[in-house]
């Protein structure tokens, strides 16, 4: 059955339009929808039809991912984002005979919830909007917690002391961590991913230690400076002995020529033997010289030599120290952040609802479960991670600590 016209003006608002207008509105009205997500089993659309009102209405998608429309059935619309949907409509009511040029508004009206379980005060279903965070989501589930149980039976200012004091030695650990790490590489030292927000003492942490890694880098470089001051001046050294070496072995030679030729004189008795004698001594001497030349420049070779040593294992010296150090933190590091953990666990478990500050600093773990093309995906999220319609999140402690 084909829809009686509209008049030739409609109401709307309070103001008088043409009929050809209201196409023109609900066109305009349709480009502002949100249309990045697809519509799903759970979703409720709203259906305005501009030329017969009496079919609009909301319709939720049901399992089979169908919505009902009178006088057209079922329309299959799972999947279908915003305008894929309207033309969908529109193709059915011609096909049907019911319009023959259909203006449809296709909108959602309500998303399929979002599930938020674990240790959350208030698990459940929470109607989801677009913009939806993580953090928006446990705070519409009350906060990280549980139903008071046994809050009478445990101390918790002494578990919330405990937490505290635990939560800054992870800080200071990872601090010194990163500063470590900075310290392989010889650079200066980039912040630990900021939680000065959450921590504001973290900052003095930090401070000292960006003062221990610019002291570190600084004696790494003096000592490196030594050491090759140290190379210049045995080089300059042996450098220098070999030229007194050049010259000792001249006189030397001198002296050795000068006995040989005195030899042949004392025997043919033209030179007193005293003086043979003096040449000899003369000999001995520049020989000892030698010798004793010989025996520093041995002494500044190895000397140089263990520089050289010195200065090629610093480095491999200072990478040990400090994979050593490294090694002996993320050991502790594990420790504290179990530790953390059980102690947040406990205090929720005593049935304490923490603040969102809390939640923060105490770091939970939330993992969200999204369906894609039919496969459900594991997602680590943080606190700012926008949501999807039908999420599930599921909220623990600790594993995000640090």
């Amino acid at each position: 059955m084909i829809a009686k016209p509209l008049a030739a003006v409609t109401r709307l608002t309070g103001l008088w339009f043409p009929a050809g207008a209201v196409a023109v509105l609900l066109l305009i009205s349709a480009t502002t929808v949100r249309a990045a997500s697809s519509i799903e089993p759970g979703d409720t659309v709203r259906v305005t039809i501009a030329e017969t009102p009496r079919l609009d209405g909301e319709r939720k998608v049901d399992a089979d991912g169908t919505i009902a429309l009178p006088q057209v059935g079922s329309i299959a619309l799972a999947g279908l984002g915003i305008d894929e949907a309207r033309q969908r409509i529109e193709r059915m009511l011609v096909q049907k005979g019911i319009l023959k040029a259909p203006t449809v508004l296709v909108e959602i009206a309500r998303y399929r919830p979002i599930y938020v379980g674990g240790r959350v005060a208030r698990p459940g279903a929470i109607e989801f909007e677009p913009g939806l965070t993580v953090r928006h989501a446990l705070i519409l589930a009350g906060g990280m917690g549980r139903p008071a149980a046994n809050a009478d039976s445990v101390n918790v200012p002494e578990l919330r002391a405990r937490w505290q004091v635990a939560s800054f030695q992870l800080l200071q650990i990872n601090s010194s961590i990163a500063r470590l790490d900075d310290e392989l590489s010889r650079t200066r030292q980039t912040p630990v991913e900021s939680k000065t927000s959450i921590r504001p003492d973290l900052g003095a942490v930090e401070k000292i230690d960006q003062g221990i890694l610019v002291d570190r880098l600084a004696t790494w470089t003096e000592s490196q400076a030594h050491l090759k001051d140290q190379m210049a001046l045995y080089d300059f050294e042996i450098d220098v002995l070999a030229q007194q070496a050049e010259l000792q072995e001249n006189e030397q030679r001198l002296a050795t020529e000068q006995v040989a030729r005195a030899h042949r004189l004392v025997e043919r008795e033209l030179m007193p033997l005293t003086r043979l004698e003096e040449l000899q001594a003369v000999l001995s001497n520049a020989s000892e010289d030698v010798l004793e030349n010989r025996a520093v420049t041995a002494r500044a070779k190895q000397g140089r030599s263990d520089v050289a040593y010195e200065i090629a294992s610093a480095d491999m010296k200072w990478r040990l120290d400090i994979q050593n150090q490294l090694r002996g933190l993320l050991v502790e590091r594990e420790r504290t952040k179990a530790e953390i953990e059980a102690l947040g666990a406990q205090i929720v478990e005593a049935g304490v609802t923490l603040s969102e500050a809390d939640a923060l600093q105490m770091r939970p773990a939330v993992t969200i479960y999204r369906t894609v093309d039919g496969q459900e995906t594991a997602i680590s999220a943080g606190m700012s991670t926008e949501l999807r319609a039908g999420d599930i999140l599921d909220v623990s402690f600790g594993k995000g600590t640090g």
